[in-house]
């Protein structure tokens, strides 16, 4: 195992964690929208539930670190809902949609944008929550990781320069996002023209139909129990 690798991964999550504290931002926890709602604000179906009480050996499997049942629970969860972005969402469809270049950056910024939508709601599990989003960042860079390695001999201090870049735009993604979804669609579409578009040229239209997509499946998810661990199906507007 890659401890140094891992241990940038957690300071990752931590490093997040912290911009979200800084800012007062909630992360969506009962601020998620309706799904084309303007600018009207509800409040998330999703309630942080009552702890149950533990059996005997759950608590006794709870005290050890590496038993943890719940925290176990909540880190595979991530995992399999980092997986489903990777594996189920149609990037050829996206990018035929929204009109994006075929890079990778664009699948970057794709995977940022679902990436964010998991963690958005899973902060509205609390501390279990927090548990998950940093799982699902951890993931993340696992596989960022595994697929630069794929690309061969490439100038180890030239990747790590591009890997760096692309930590500092998922911190900037995931704060784009989390004012967008908490303010009106103008403020939404514009983050999906910073973030996903990268302020070049875009179709207001394609911009526009974008965020509509975000404030749909966030009502998707808000109507999920993500440990239920089920699949999220990434659909275009018209085929949901």
């Amino acid at each position: 195992m890659n401890f140094p690798r891992l241990r940038a991964i957690r300071h990752q999550a931590r490093v997040i964690a912290n911009i979200y504290n800084s800012r007062g931002l909630k992360s969506c926890k009962n601020t998620l929208k309706p799904q084309l709602g303007a600018s009207q604000r509800v409040a998330s179906t999703v309630e942080v539930k009552p702890e149950q009480t533990d059996g005997f050996l759950r608590k006794m499997l709870n005290k050890l670190p590496f038993m943890n049942i719940e925290r176990i629970r909540a880190q595979s969860s991530a995992y399999l809902l980092y997986e489903n972005v990777v594996d189920k969402l149609d990037y050829v469809e996206l990018f035929e949609r929204y009109e994006l270049p075929d890079t990778f950056f664009s699948w970057f910024a794709s995977v940022m944008l679902h990436v964010w939508m998991l963690c958005a709601r899973a902060m509205a599990e609390g501390d279990l929550g927090q548990l998950i989003r940093n799982s699902i960042v951890e993931a993340l860079w696992v596989d960022v990781a595994r697929r630069t390695k794929q690309l061969g001999d490439v100038n180890p201090a030239a990747l790590r320069a591009q890997v760096e870049e692309l930590s500092h735009q998922l911190q900037a993604t995931f704060i784009a996002y989390d004012e967008g979804i908490q303010s009106d669609d103008i403020v939404l579409a514009g983050a999906v023209w910073r973030r996903l578009y990268q302020m070049q040229y875009a179709s207001p239209h394609h911009v526009e139909d974008c965020a509509r997509y975000v404030r749909q499946h966030m009502a998707q998810l808000d109507r999920l129990q993500l440990l239920a661990v089920r699949p999220v199906k990434w659909e275009l507007i018209d085929k949901m």
